[in-house]
């Protein structure tokens, strides 16, 4: 699992469309009936609320100083 609060908002919005992106072909796999890991799909939905979850903690932390 990777460590999010250790990276700066820029690696954190590329790892968010990475995310995104796998969560996105996931998503395709279901509908053509070839999801093999359908567990996958929630683990990268909490994956994202984390990121996001860092990504606006990082730039309030910016936008008060």
């Amino acid at each position: 699992m990777e460590n999010f609060g250790e990276k700066s908002p820029q690696e954190l919005a590329h790892s968010l469309k990475e995310v995104e992106r796998s969560l996105f072909n996931l998503r395709m796999q279901k509908c053509s009936a070839r999801l093999d890991k359908p567990h996958m799909i929630s683990l990268l939905k909490k994956q994202i609320a984390r990121i996001q979850t860092f990504l606006r903690q990082k730039t309030c932390k910016t936008c008060n100083k």
